[in-house]
C-alpha cells in the first residue's frame, strides 16, 4: 500500500460531509457495463482519501475489482442537499488487523463470522477525484489540487 497523495486540507470538508452518509453505492465495472450496489461506509473511518468496505472473498465485486479496479462511490444526502461521487481505484487488502480495528458490532449483519473469518476481506478505495453537492456550492476536489469551487 502506498502512501495518500491526499493533503488532511483536501479531504477535511469532503470527510464533514460524508460522516453522517452510512451507506453508499459502490459501482464496479463488469464486461462493459457497471453494477452498483449499496455497502455500508463504516462510519468509525475517518475519511482521509480512502474509503474501507468488508466483503467477502468470493463475492462478485471483489472480482470485478480485481478485473477492473476502476470503481466509483456515490453518497447521498437529500435531505440536507449533499451528494458526494468519489471516483477511485479499488484493491482488496487482507490484514487481520486492519479488520480487527475497523470492525463494528453492526457489521455482524452480513459477516456472521466476525472479523476472525478467513473469508472476510477489506476493500479499500482510494479517491482519484471527488465531485461534491452541497450547501448551494458544487465542488471539485483533486488530490494536490486542493478544493475547486465550480461557479454554475
Amino acid at each position: 500500500m502506498t502512501a495518500s497523495p491526499w493533503r488532511p486540507d483536501d479531504t477535511r470538508q469532503i470527510a464533514e460531509l460524508i460522516k453522517d452518509i452510512d451507506i453508499c453505492m459502490f459501482v464496479t465495472r463488469s464486461n462493459g457495463s457497471v453494477r452498483g450496489r449499496p455497502m455500508s461506509n463504516n462510519g468509525k473511518v475517518e475519511f482521509d482519501g480512502d474509503n474501507w468496505f468488508f466483503s467477502y472473498r468470493d463475492s462478485g465485486k471483489v472480482a470485478e475489482i480485481e478485473a477492473d479496479p476502476t470503481v466509483e462511490l456515490a453518497y447521498i444526502a437529500t435531505d440536507r442537499g449533499t451528494w458526494i461521487s468519489v471516483e477511485g481505484r479499488a484493491e482488496v487488502v487482507e490484514d487481520d488487523v486492519r479488520k480487527r480495528d475497523l470492525w463494528q458490532k453492526d457489521l455482524e449483519a452480513w459477516f456472521e463470522g466476525g472479523p476472525e473469518d478467513d473469508r472476510i476481506v477489506l476493500l479499500k478505495v482510494r479517491a482519484q477525484r471527488i465531485h461534491a453537492w452541497a450547501g448551494g456550492e458544487e465542488l471539485l476536489v483533486e488530490p494536490g489540487a486542493g478544493i475547486k469551487r465550480i461557479e454554475s
